[in-house]
């Protein structure tokens, strides 16, 4: 009898500790500034200065109440100017950031809200995958949310949020920095196409103009046969700088 209580004792703390490791993490940008998850790091980064051929975007979307796509340049979901700035991108391109000694590849995003009212919004789903051939997919789970494939997943948030609110000037400003290991990328070859899906506005509604997506700025990497045993000395010599905006003529807006 004191074992099948002692056996319940245990059966409901590890259902406890269960469900509080399930629980969604939500970073406020807006309350901390910068967080992380799943490995990742977000960041808000302060107003940059536009400047031509600076910000080049890759990965556009918008829509209200909730956006969502990656940066195919076929026009599937809510991407828009397909495929301008909306684009594959490849491997090669990426470029290193050190923090706290660890190397991370870097992207910076222009939330475009209405920031007279102080709007917030959510980013609620964010995944990267690499392939080495096009790739393009349409399925929807129940929701209505995105749930195919575009390669090898190279980091997925879950079922987590980051918050932030637009207190900058619109579009032409450097918001939120995203930063993902390194290491989530070990066999990745220059050659790659990276995808990047981004879903926006189901915890805080999207309700302003574009946001877009862009390589944040750092240090070139090497071809992929010696990318990971010189990664570490690059990173020590070189400093990161963050990207500048492009003023760009958007005369969809």
């Amino acid at each position: 009898m004191k074992l099948t209580k002692v056996t319940s004792i245990c059966a409901l703390l590890l259902a406890a500790a269960l469900t509080t490791s399930l629980r969604a993490a939500v970073v406020d940008l807006d309350t901390n500034g910068s967080g992380s998850i799943n490995g990742a790091l977000f960041s808000v980064v302060g107003p940059q200065p536009t400047g031509t051929g600076v910000f080049d975007p890759f990965l556009t979307v918008q829509n209200t109440p909730w956006e969502q796509g990656y940066n195919a340049g076929a026009g599937d979901f809510d991407t828009k100017r397909d495929p301008q700035w909306n684009h594959e991108i490849q491997f090669s391109y990426l470029q290193v950031t050190t923090v706290n000694g660890i190397q991370y590849f870097g992207f910076i995003v222009d939330v475009n809200e209405p920031n007279g009212s102080k709007s917030p919004i959510s980013l609620d789903g964010l995944r990267i995958y690499t392939s080495s051939t096009i790739r393009s997919s349409t399925s929807v789970d129940g929701n209505g949310f995105f749930n195919g494939s575009l390669g090898t997943l190279r980091y997925d948030m879950g079922a987590n949020s980051v918050l932030y609110t637009d207190t900058h000037h619109g579009s032409g400003q450097g918001d939120i920095t995203i930063l993902v290991p390194v290491s989530n990328f070990a066999g990745a070859q220059a050659t790659d196409y990276v995808y990047m899906y981004q879903r926006w506005g189901n915890t805080e509604w999207s309700q302003g103009g574009f946001e877009e997506t862009a390589i944040l700025q750092g240090v070139p990497i090497p071809e992929a046969s010696t990318f990971f045993p010189v990664i570490g000395l690059l990173a020590a010599v070189f400093s990161t700088g963050f990207v500048r905006r492009r003023q760009l003529a958007h005369l969809s807006r």
